[in-house]
């Protein structure tokens, strides 16, 4: 690849001004040269027909709706009257009075460039209702007729896997379950009450006892307390062998509700399943999916391009500081006899390393603890649902909760990369309507993690469920501009799919059409293309899982625990500083680098080539990946870490190996370590090849770049509210067509 000198650029001087909306964004088309052949295309089992058999050209000027936007309605109308929608289908009605409510609505939908709807039988007497099935399979019926697309939604409301309470209704032992904490400090005899509550399960699964140590437990000389003093009792006295101080803890099984995701939420606080547990979600599964597969029949089945689940999570992290809130951890039945089948020890002789520093004991012990957890989301959850819907021919989306942190990503979920790999169609919320603040966030940036992990997938398709929700609530303003801008921002990001919460009446006519035709022309440039970037920025959840320490404290504080604060902190500014400097990479998992080549000293793998691997605060990794990582430098490739290499394996045994790894890493000249962030970007700049190139850093402008139809598409865009001028060059030769996304105008 050639990469161009400022003075020889494509485009000499490049404005992008984000008050004028023809210029808040620009396609860059370029020509591929003859020594820059177009890769070949792996397309996955979701990609869009019409898209392969229609040339640039056509479908930036007719974008065809697996390109267009999906409009969230929930049930189709029913009540001309009662109508949400009536004074948007008011012109339809009274053109086709005879139409049903969900036909006049699919034609207005239809009218202003909409691709279809996410839908689901109507929240009143849920899955039982006959009329309500039957409205359901006319709105089914009218989207067909209109070439609209239908993607089902599986809850009535949210968080999914209730099933509006008929999942638990039968079996109450599905809800979901917490293992916590409870403790009593002193000296002498210790009294030490256990915490009570219909909600609490059983007696507690240990009690034991430490001594204090500047403040904290010291785990090295814990003692059990023998079952005879507590089983079955309400409380404990215990003796303490010295005069120092010490501290009981009592470790409880609890079915959890108080200050969690399940009061918090906007919809409906009804008891919450157990997203471990297999057949409470085939009970889920049953309850919805199946119920939507034989209502419809295979001729309607026909119309449903996939299903969407919303923010099931682990109810282990509170969102609200309730009274008597207990550190908790997620528990699930026969947790224990799967731990020990896994790792060969039993778990309540480690359960005060999971709630306590033990050093590297208790890291070990987080760490097959969080391992079997993430096992069982992803299996039992977003796996079982994958399964069910490549059964039955459609595609499995949806979004989690809080995905804006690898804590969050921990905490709520185990290991959110591995859980989005068990979606068809991974995928996000973005609830901000603001780009200059999601510009400037210092939060992950969630759009890049999701379109990471269809990368790795070999995958096209993500999508984004996308609102201006804290706008709205917050009574803030919200411009078509800022909406506008939300959207770029997500695609320069790699994301390429939009399931909307935005009311129709938030945009004029005018606004409304150009909006849909906006985000046509650019998934249907940049959804089928194949990423390039030379970067690649490592997901730490094994640092994380080994960090975290259970807190009463809500999730909206920065987790307990220097270490674990820390590596939450910098795995998110490492990836927003990178993106502020023009710095584009994926983000890879373990599975990813396992997975990849060696080749020519990157990291090959489905297309995309990585010769810079960032390694941000993996203080633990798997062995396998460090001997990767330590083949891809000896191969010439470059390596980036922040804070320092790794210290320990993910299990025990190979600690020593992942250490002798660290030492050799360190004579290494493809080797730089970052001791802070703000060091990265320059380092990373200095190995890694341009690809876009400003005169100077903009924060505000971020892009995308990829391949497709034998052409190199850069998608440049200005977040900020005031115009950029910079001058910019590409890493590749041949002519350059400027394209708009919100004229469809293409400048030779």
């Amino acid at each position: 690849m050639h990469v161009f000198p400022l003075s020889a650029a494509p485009l000499l001087r490049w404005i992008l001004p984000s008050s004028i909306l023809p210029l808040l964004s620009l396609l860059c088309c370029i020509a591929l040269a003859a020594d820059s052949p177009a890769p070949e295309m792996n397309v996955d089992s979701h990609s869009r027909s019409k898209l392969k058999k229609m040339s640039l050209e056509q479908l930036f000027q007719q974008p065809p709706a697996e390109c267009r936007m999906l409009q969230i309605i929930h049930p189709f109308p029913d009540d001309p009257e009662g109508n949400p929608y009536r004074e948007f289908v008011a012109p339809y009605r009274e053109k086709h009075p005879d139409h049903s409510p969900s036909a006049w609505l699919a034609d207005f939908l239809k009218d202003y460039g909409y691709g279809g709807v996410v839908a689901n039988v109507s929240f009143a007497d849920y899955l039982l209702s006959e009329k309500a099935w039957e409205v359901f399979l006319q709105g089914l019926r009218d989207c067909r007729e209109r070439g609209l697309l239908v993607w089902l939604y599986d809850e009535k409301g949210y968080p999914s896997g209730k099933a509006g309470g008929l999942t638990l209704q039968q079996h109450p032992e599905f809800e979901c379950l917490g293992l916590l904490c409870s403790r009593s400090e002193g000296q002498g005899a210790i009294h030490h009450s256990f915490p009570q509550g219909e909600r609490y399960v059983g007696d507690p699964l240990r009690v034991a006892a430490a001594p204090l140590k500047d403040g904290k437990p010291d785990l090295s000389r814990s003692i059990d307390l023998p079952d005879s003093t507590w089983r079955g009792a309400a409380e404990v006295t215990w003796q303490a062998p010295d005069s120092n101080a010490w501290v009981v803890m009592s470790f409880h099984v609890k079915r959890m509700y108080e200050g969690t995701h399940i009061v918090t939420n906007l919809s409906d606080p009804l008891p919450y399943i157990d997203i471990m547990n297999r057949d409470a979600v085939a009970r889920f599964i049953e309850l919805t999916h199946q119920a939507y597969y034989n209502r419809c029949g295979k001729d309607l089945w026909s119309c449903i391009d996939a299903i969407f689940t919303d923010e099931p999570s682990l109810m282990v992290g509170y969102l609200r500081d309730d009274p008597g809130l207990l550190p908790a951890l997620p528990w699930s039945q026969d947790f224990e006899k799967a731990f020990a089948s896994m790792n060969g020890y039993d778990l309540s002789s480690k359960l005060p390393g999971l709630y306590f520093e033990g050093g590297e004991e208790s890291a070990y012990a987080r760490l097959d603890f969080w391992r079997l957890v993430s096992k069982l989301v992803e299996e039992n959850y977003y796996g079982q649902i994958q399964d069910w819907c490549q059964e039955h021919g459609i595609a499995s989306s949806g979004h989690t909760l809080l995905e804006e942190g690898l804590y969050y990503h921990v905490l709520f979920e185990g290991n959110l990369y591995q859980n989005l790999r068990r979606m068809d169609i991974p995928g996000i919320d973005i609830l901000s309507s603001d780009p200059e603040e999601l510009a400037h966030s210092n939060q992950l940036p969630v759009p890049k993690f999701v379109s990471s992990v269809t990368h790795a997938l070999g995958k096209k398709k993500c999508q984004s469920e996308t609102s201006s929700h804290v706008q709205r609530t917050g009574n803030k303003p919200c411009s078509f501009e800022q909406r506008l801008g939300t959207i770029n921002w997500m695609f320069t990001l790699g994301l390429n799919t939009v399931t909307s919460y935005y009311w129709p009446g938030e945009f004029s006519d005018s606004e409304r059409r150009l909006f849909n035709d906006h985000i046509g022309r650019l998934a249907a440039l940049l959804s089928e293309g194949q990423h390039v970037a030379d970067r690649a920025v490592y997901y730490p959840v094994h640092s994380m899982w080994a960090s975290i320490t259970p807190t009463a404290a809500t999730a909206w504080q920065p987790p307990l625990g220097e270490r674990a604060r820390k590596v939450d902190r910098n795995f998110s500014l490492a990836s927003q500083d990178l993106l502020a400097r023009q710095l584009d990479y994926d983000f890879v998992d373990d599975q990813a680098i396992l997975e990849a080549e060696i080749k020519e000293g990157t990291l090959a793998l489905h297309g995309e080539a990585f010769s810079c691997l960032v390694l941000p605060e993996a203080w633990v990794i798997p062995l396998a990946v460090f001997e990767k990582v330590q083949r891809f430098v000896e191969a010439g490739g470059a390596l980036v870490v922040i804070g320092d290499l790794p210290e320990l394996a993910d299990q025990s045994k190979d600690t020593i190996r992942v250490r002798e790894i660290t030492q050799n890493l360190r004579q290494s000249p493809r080797v730089a370590i970052c001791p802070e962030v703000n060091t990265l970007s320059d380092t990373v700049a200095k190995m890694s090849q341009v690809d876009l190139l400003l005169d100077s850093p903009c924060r505000e402008m971020f892009y995308h770049h990829c391949r497709y139809q034998g052409k190199d598409i850069y998608f440049i865009s200005n977040n900020g509210p005031a115009e950029v001028q910079r001058n910019v060059a590409f890493s590749c030769s041949g002519k350059v067509e400027k394209w708009h996304p919100s004229t469809g105008m293409i400048d030779l």
